[in-house]
């Protein structure tokens, strides 16, 4: 702390303090004195190292007024005496400045600045009126108030959710079908919760060429290709939990799907080529009525024969063969489409099934039936 001279003003962002009394026994009068207080560590300062403390005329502004008496001063590196701070606040950061001046009304600013002489973006400035009288010290105290760094809330709420339950699955008119018809699935759920459910449908395993279409609870499924299929749906609740269930459809193969006896009118024609709708490997049609039609690779491949006769509109492929390399022909040379050759399946050719039905490859050829 600095000494205080009487007949003067003593400002400070929180106080400084005056002694003008003769020292016991001296016979001096107006003796400069000087406070020596145990102080404790201060507290935070933000970004503030100095205080401009600015004394104007009492009618003027902190702002515009020109300066009567004028001093930045940093500040103390112990905290607020204790006495001087109301109970519990003795860890106030602080600055003061001595002034002398003539007697009468002033106006004090305080305003908090940063290491390079910048506005404080934390405290702001702090005023106020005074008198000063003649033949002693005033000492005032200005507090300027610092947002600090607040602290945010947390309110956690943990909720428990269940999943749907799926109560009951219906499959009309059964889960075994042909080619020819269609099976329309229910799906029955519930949510313990009282939660919405919305439903997802899936197929999970079966050749690929069938076709399932959803409704919200319910399903069709049909397709052209016979085989096991294996579906699936999923109860979501409104939080995106889910239950699955799987179930499956058997389809077998009906060649005649407009019940008139006789056979499905294919519709090839000769020389008619397309591509494997799986592997992309080239085919031909070497020849065709409403009733067979005879089919070659164009090269080398693999091929899902059924698949291939139901696009050219008979129900399924029947004999197969190898080609010893020919097209349209059994090795012969010099055949085409345009030209064929022997029309013999020796039954080579065979190469499994994937998941779009069987597979026949490399020289092939074969015939497709109603």
């Amino acid at each position: 702390m600095k000494a205080l001279k009487c007949g003067a003003l003593v400002l400070g962002l929180l106080a400084g303090a005056c002694n003008g009394s003769p020292a016991p026994g001296s016979g001096e009068e107006g003796e400069v004195g000087r406070i020596r207080v145990a102080l404790s560590t201060p507290g935070p300062t933000y970004d503030v190292s100095a205080i401009n403390i600015k004394v104007v005329n009492a009618y003027d502004s902190c702002y515009y007024g020109e300066a009567v008496a004028e001093a930045t001063v940093p500040l103390e590196e112990e905290a607020l005496p204790a006495d001087l701070v109301p109970s519990g606040g003795e860890n106030h950061p602080f600055a003061d400045a001595l002034f002398v001046l003539p007697p009468g009304d002033y106006w004090v600013c305080a305003a908090p600045q940063t290491d390079v002489g910048a506005p404080s973006s934390h405290c702001y400035t702090a005023e106020g009126y005074v008198s000063v009288f003649g033949g002693s010290t005033v000492e005032t105290t200005l507090v300027s108030h610092c947002t600090g760094e607040p602290n945010g809330g947390l309110d956690v709420i943990a909720a428990l959710n269940s999943p749907p339950q799926i109560t009951d699955l219906d499959i009309a008119e059964s889960k075994f079908i042909t080619t020819c018809e269609e099976a329309t699935i229910t799906v029955s759920a519930g949510d313990p919760d009282g939660d919405e459910v919305s439903y997802y449908w899936y197929q999970v395993s079966g050749p690929a060429y069938a076709a399932l279409s959803p409704s919200g609870a319910t399903a069709t499924f049909s397709t052209t290709v016979a085989g096991n299929y294996e579906l699936g749906v999923i109860a979501y609740d409104t939080w995106g939990y889910g239950t699955s269930l799987t179930f499956p459809i058997h389809v077998s193969l009906e060649e005649d799907c407009d019940g008139g006896g006789g056979g499905g009118g294919g519709g090839g024609e000769v020389c008619q080529t397309g591509e494997d709708v799986g592997t992309g490997s080239p085919w031909v049609v070497c020849a065709a009525d409403e009733d067979t039609a005879w089919v070659s690779a164009n090269s080398e491949g693999y091929f899902h024969l059924d698949l291939i006769c139901q696009e050219l509109g008979y129900a399924a492929a029947g004999a197969i063969g190898g080609t010893c390399g020919n097209v349209c022909g059994y090795c012969e040379d010099a055949t085409s489409c345009g030209r064929p050759g022997q029309r013999f399946f020796d039954g080579g050719g065979e190469c499994g099934t994937d998941e779009l039905g069987r597979l026949i490859c490399y020289t092939v050829q074969w015939e497709c039936v109603n």
